[in-house]
């Protein structure tokens, strides 16, 4: 088995050959029958399996329409995380589109590794962006980016807890949001909390105001899990929405003192739109070609 620090060195070797891009390898550091789950719907969505497949897959259709080589691809990153066989991290990336338009995506990351080589990945991010920039989609409405947009720099907060205690703060969070017990959620955060959401949606940005809980998951949750932790900070994956419109979340949660004070928001972006904010694609969003992304079958 790895150890931890190795672990946080594959990570940040990573990040390193994608700020660089150094593409070829960023694929060695994969095992070659890895297996990629791609947050949403759309046609880079899904269940993925093996790296050669996968990364001629992602280049055809994510790197395909940029202007590869144009800057670094890579804008920032944060490994936030390392528990074990996991790794959790943040990062920025983007380029310009070929016929206009930029693409500029933030990313959740989990990492599982098997013999020293990433086994298999979990990415989470603004589904919205890759149909308008990547399929050339757009919304009914068009959003504006929020006054206060998401960013990945680390919080100005110090945890008190040991990874237990970790645990313990994330899932009762979860639980609260699960039961629709909303001061029990907010109990769990320190006074100066501060929600950060991705993407351009009504819910989007960064706030202190912690009624957006309320609004974001007033349906409860059906499932959640703590899926990787340590001292500082906690990934919860979690599954909710009506009945005619699961939503699947990814909640990194990071610590002030014993109580939460830092929680990143992903989601699918464009079935919020489509199911919530009535603002669907047009035309209708591109479709998967893989089994579904579904949180309760990760890792």
């Amino acid at each position: 088995m790895m150890t931890k620090l190795s672990h946080r060195a594959v990570m940040e070797d990573y990040y390193r050959a994608m700020g660089e891009g150094d593409f070829a390898h960023v694929v060695s550091l994969h095992s070659p029958d890895v297996i990629c789950w791609m947050s949403g719907w759309s046609l880079v969505s899904g269940r993925f399996q093996g790296r050669d497949d996968l990364y001629a897959h992602m280049g055809q259709h994510v790197l395909g329409p940029l202007v590869v080589g144009s800057e670094p691809y890579v804008k920032g990153s944060r490994l936030v995380i390392v528990d074990g066989d996991l790794t959790v991290g943040l990062l920025h990336g983007g380029l310009p589109a070929q016929d206009g338009g930029r693409y500029d995506q933030y990313y959740l990351q989990i990492f599982r590794y098997e013999e020293g080589l990433i086994a298999e990945i979990v990415e989470m991010f603004d589904t919205v962006m890759v149909e308008t920039q990547l399929f050339k989609h757009r919304l009914t409405t068009p959003r504006l980016p929020p006054a206060m947009p998401f960013h990945l720099d680390a919080p100005a907060i110090t945890s008190a807890l040991t990874r237990d205690g970790m645990v313990i703060l994330a899932q009762s969070f979860a639980d609260a949001l699960a039961a629709r017990h909303f001061p029990k959620a907010v109990a769990c955060c320190s006074p100066r909390a501060e929600i950060r959401v991705i993407g351009s949606t009504p819910y989007s940005g960064c706030t202190t105001d912690l009624t957006i809980l309320k609004t974001m998951f007033a349906d409860g949750l059906q499932y959640t899990r703590v899926a990787a932790a340590d001292g500082v900070a906690a990934v919860v994956l979690a599954q909710g929405g009506s009945p005619d419109h699961v939503q699947q979340y990814g909640l990194l949660i990071e610590a002030d003192g014993e109580s939460i004070g830092c929680i990143s928001v992903f989601f699918d972006t464009a079935a919020a739109e489509e199911h919530v904010f009535d603002n669907p694609l047009c035309p209708a969003p591109s479709t998967s070609i893989m089994p579904p992304f579904d949180v309760t079958k990760l890792l």
